[in-house]
């Protein structure tokens, strides 16, 4: 695969997974099940990658989940994320990272955003520390990232993988899996289980692939 449609895969993994996590509305409900049919049928190129066996329970899920009820769908996601008297499965970094100081967290990820000329869109409705606005910035950084490997700016495309490393390393992947094992753990099986379980997979392996890419191509870039 060549390293700007690899790019452009992860950019959609990301979106994809963004989508999936914010509050459900029954327009993008169907705006997802139906790109998720259209991926049912072009996923084996992905067979090769270690998260493919995660993503493609997702996917599937996904292209199917048409058949629930609205109700169902907004119950279910109030029930981990919004309404949790338990502290179920709070969708926000600062939770996870520093739930005494939750100002601090935000801080770091909109400093992080504003580095890389990115701001929340008024559109996805939550705090800059939503796993939803997180992902939507790792989606943004691999669009870019797929630009300049398509104009073969070797140095830009390693300036944008040097960003999303270090914001996977620094933010998703520090409380991410602690995150998606709890949806797993409070809510095992269901649709947002095997979002939230392929989404940690797509991370921890693309935390590997950022780092392998890195290695290869940081040195020519300096040359």
């Amino acid at each position: 695969m060549r390293l700007a449609d690899l790019a452009r895969v992860r950019q959609a993994g990301y979106r994809l997974f963004s989508a999936a996590l914010l509050y459900p509305d029954e327009e993008r409900l169907k705006t997802l099940g139906a790109v998720a049919q259209e991926l049912e049928g072009r996923s084996r190129r992905l067979a090769e990658f270690a998260f493919f066996p995660q993503w493609s329970r997702f996917v599937r899920a996904l292209a199917s989940r048409h058949d629930e009820g609205m109700a169902d769908v907004e119950e279910a996601y109030v029930r981990l994320f919004v309404v949790s008297p338990d502290g179920l499965c709070p969708p926000y970094a600062s939770h996870y990272l520093a739930p005494g100081a939750p100002a601090q967290v935000m801080a770091e990820v909109e400093a992080e955003y504003a580095r890389a000329g990115f701001s929340v869109p008024p559109s996805l409705g939550e705090p800059p520390d939503h796993v939803a606005v997180e992902l939507e910035f790792m989606s943004l950084l691999c669009a870019e990232e797929a630009e300049t490997w398509s104009r073969r700016r070797l140095g830009d495309a390693v300036l944008r993988l040097d960003r999303e490393a270090s914001f996977l390393d620094r933010h998703l992947s520090r409380w991410f899996p602690q995150f998606s094992g709890q949806v797993a753990a409070r809510d095992g099986g269901s649709f947002y289980t095997l979002a939230a379980d392929a989404a940690r997979a797509f991370l921890v392996h693309d935390l590997d692939l950022t780092a392998a890419l890195l290695a290869r191509y940081r040195e020519a870039a300096s040359a």
